[in-house]
């Protein structure tokens, strides 16, 4: 039975690609036709020949250039198959790192929703909190009014390795602070996405837990230091006027993306309290 033949408008139409694509595959030799007509040199195709369009519109897809595809193709089937295979382990890392994108922009935007409809500025509440993994470093001689920028970056740097991060955070020892000045931070944290599994770290970062449990809180958006040292002294009276038990140090966290004005900031002041 003779096979039937498309022109090359039928199978722009069935693989849903252009024209112009299919005359450039033909004149590099990438996918060329089954058959030209000599006098009107229309291009035609064959059935059997469909499939292999698949297969190049799907490397494409994931990036693959049309040169490779090529230089494949003219090679022996293993190759061939070996060659897909590493195609097949390269997309699953795109699909995990799309996830892991997903997550992150899903976090940060149920953080927000919560600061519009929980946990009012400045009021100290009592509430239940889950286990986050993060990345810290121990510093000193740092506090809100001498830290800097670049003590973020170094921290990233820490996990040499790159992946996407909600947010920063520092640790204050629970003491009775006279004023601003006097908050040194023992360390400087990020979270660890859910999905990521580090690896390596340099010599001063460590992996540890913020562990779950119930928490005594305290929000503020702040554009001076006064506003921002009132919410912590506000939480520290709150827990000592009540003879509250603490069994952590002060997990102070703010989160990309929330900042509403250029000197304005929002962060969170939360320590875990014996039940």
């Amino acid at each position: 039975m003779e096979e039937k033949l498309y022109s090359i408008g039928e199978v722009a139409k069935v693989a849903n690609i252009t024209i112009k694509a299919l005359r450039h595959y033909d004149k590099i030799g990438l996918f060329k036709p089954a058959y030209v007509d000599p006098k009107t040199h229309y291009r035609y195709y064959r059935d059997s020949q469909l499939y292999r369009l698949d297969i190049i519109k799907s490397l494409i897809s994931i990036g693959t250039s049309l040169s490779e595809i090529k230089e494949i193709q003219e090679t022996a089937n293993l190759d061939y198959i070996a060659f897909l295979k590493k195609q097949e382990e390269l997309l699953a890392e795109k699909i995990a790192s799309l996830l892991e994108t997903q997550h992150t922009i899903r976090e940060i935007r149920e953080e927000l929703q919560r600061q519009e409809n929980h946990n009012p500025f400045g009021e100290v509440i009592v509430t239940e909190k889950d286990e986050q993994h993060i990345i810290q470093t121990r510093v000193k001689d740092i506090g809100p009014t001498t830290i800097l920028n670049p003590s973020y970056s170094n921290l990233k740097k820490a996990t040499k390795e790159e992946f996407r991060n909600n947010g920063y955070g520092s640790v204050i020892p629970f003491d009775q602070y006279e004023k601003v000045e006097d908050i040194s931070y023992s360390f400087l944290y990020t979270p660890v996405p859910l999905r990521k599994r580090i690896s390596t770290l340099s010599d001063d970062a460590e992996q540890s837990i913020i562990p779950k449990g119930t928490y005594a809180s305290i929000k503020v958006k702040s554009s001076t230091f006064e506003e921002y040292f009132e919410a912590l002294q506000k939480l520290i009276s709150y827990i000592q006027e009540r003879k509250i038990v603490v069994t952590t140090d002060i997990y102070e966290t703010f989160s990309i993306g929330l900042y509403q004005k250029k000197d304005e900031y929002i962060s969170e002041f939360s320590v875990r309290v014996a039940d």
